[in-house]
């Protein structure tokens, strides 16, 4: 079996990444593999969680220094290797592309950001897992080789995400005829588009007086990210239908069953972001029969089913990153927001159907169609990872010349 390192956020993190690392390292442990983290968030000091090794974040951001540090270590026994889950082209040390390396990668800009492409494909010894099928295809027309590409997608637990989810609106303090619209998002810097939804959505709310805004996010933008009260009073946002998580239980993990009993409780799910390399509320919402609106960008649409809506608007160019980003159009969230409304007054969304199509996703299934395989590929030699021993003694003597 394998031995396998990943760096990411750490399992009992409560974020996108750290559950995706929860379900895969589980599943990885269940099958026998050897299967340990490299924190590059939520790990102060090495820990342990539900047999998982966990190995504190280094000193330099991102893991630079303890990720491909904790790889190398491990890639001393044949056949380990590192899988990473994270934004490459924060990973500048050297270090990475000397590494038997499976990177699972996130690729929310059209095209594929420079940095991104260059991590991908220098060494020409990684193999790429993109998690969406439009970043497949992007990395493909970047210049990833095909035999060195695959897509497996964010998955989710369907013991937990399903059609039988409660809804939880007696929490809320929402009532039961009431629209409520739930936006759950990361406010870290303008991503998430959060000027854009909460316009289109105040808009809606002076229409309709039984619509209700739930919001799973941070009110202070204390990450980088933007404080949505001043905000929600310039808009003139209706403050007495405007619901808040907790931000201190938040931070520290509102425990996935809640989450889902309150994405079952809303009439529709608010994601329209301007970059998103998967966007795993979409498929959580729709697990448990809430639809969905999202930006028509990335990975998003590919995502949405039944009674779901995408909406245009225009791309936007980051200098950063050296590619396009996309800012939804207000007035065309507003419409889906009215069309969800309608369909949700004539009773025309079948709940239990729209959960039903997001059996693709299931962590189970996603581990033993996608995973498994390509672990089994990589023990058997099938896929070749690494440059080997010799060629990294030798880079370091020819480092050493200069």
């Amino acid at each position: 079996m394998a031995k396998i390192v990943a760096v990411s956020n750490t399992p009992m993190a409560p974020t996108g990444y750290g559950t995706q690392i929860a379900q895969l390292g589980l599943r990885a442990l269940a099958a026998g593999h050897d299967f340990s983290v490299a924190a590059n968030y939520g790990a102060p000091v090495n820990m342990e969680w539900n047999g998982i090794k966990i190995y504190a974040e280094g000193l330099l951001k991102y893991a630079n220094d303890s990720g491909p540090e904790n790889i190398a270590l491990a890639a001393r026994e044949p056949g380990a290797f590192g899988l990473t889950l994270f934004d490459v082209w924060t990973g500048v040390a050297d270090g990475w592309h000397e590494l038997p390396l499976v990177c699972w990668v996130p690729v929310d800009h059209s095209p594929v950001p420079r940095r991104v492409a260059e991590w991908c494909i220098k060494g020409g010894n990684k193999y790429i897992v993109a998690m969406s099928k439009n970043g497949e295809q992007l990395l493909l027309e970047a210049g990833v080789p095909r035999d060195r590409l695959t897509y497996i997608p964010h998955a989710i637990d369907r013991s937990v995400w399903n059609a039988d989810v409660q809804p939880a609106r007696d929490l809320l303090r929402v009532p039961e005829d009431a629209h409520l619209t739930i936006i759950t998002a990361m406010n870290k810097g303008k991503r998430k588009s959060f000027p854009e939804m909460l316009h289109a959505w105040t808009m809606f709310a002076a229409i309709h007086k039984d619509a209700y805004l739930y919001l799973h996010t941070d009110k202070w933008g204390h990450m980088d990210g933007i404080n949505l009260i001043p905000l929600l009073k310039a808009l003139g946002a209706p403050e007495d239908r405007i619901r808040w998580v907790n931000s201190v239980q938040m931070r520290a993990g509102v425990p996935a069953e809640m989450v889902a009993r309150l994405m079952r409780s809303a009439d529709v799910l608010l994601l329209a972001s301007r970059s998103e390399g998967f966007g795993l509320p979409v498929i959580e919402a729709q697990s448990v029969g809430t639809p969905c609106i999202v930006s028509n960008h990335t990975a998003q649409p590919e995502l949405v089913r039944d009674h779901g809506h995408i909406v245009n608007g225009q791309v936007h160019w980051e200098d950063f990153h050296e590619s396009f980003a996309f800012i939804p159009n207000v007035l065309e969230i507003l419409e889906a927001l009215h069309l969800n409304y309608i369909a949700t007054q004539s009773g025309e969304i079948n709940r239990t159907a729209l959960a039903a199509t997001m059996d693709e996703y299931d962590a189970d299934k996603v581990y033993a169609e996608k995973w498994e395989p390509l672990f089994q590929s990589i023990q058997s030699g099938k896929i070749r990872l690494g440059v080997g021993q010799t060629e990294i003694a030798n880079r370091a003597q020819r480092r050493a010349k200069k």
